[in-house]
């Protein structure tokens, strides 16, 4: 399946993404906001369905812990370091991980 985003549902997701420390630390400190449920609801949910073809349960939590990494931080793949797959490969993942995450909030119809 292609997974197809527009340039501002990108920079919404990749906007969510990089925020999602301080949520974090929000819902630790039980401070959290109904947003910040959602957010990490969808980033569950992103991580549970995205689909890694052949990849064992390891390399697909080093896979997924690296997209992650990637859009909180801004981090292009080349200076991620070990990240178990192609750089075409990685950011056709990337593309499905944000497609995943605007869907499970309706930022997007699928």
């Amino acid at each position: 399946m292609k997974y197809k985003l527009d340039s501002k549902s990108k920079k919404i997701v990749k906007a969510i993404m990089a925020r999602d420390e301080e949520r974090q630390q929000r819902q630790q400190s039980g401070v959290a906001t109904d947003f910040d449920n959602t957010v990490k609801a969808a980033i569950a949910y992103a991580t549970k369905h995205i689909t890694l073809e052949g990849v064992t349960p390891s390399a697909r939590t080093h896979i997924i812990a690296k997209l992650y990494k990637s859009l909180a931080d801004g981090t292009p793949w080349e200076h991620l370091g070990d990240t178990y797959c192609c750089r075409r490969l990685f950011y056709q993942y990337r593309t499905e991980y944000c497609y995943l995450v605007a869907s499970h909030m309706g930022i997007i119809r699928e």
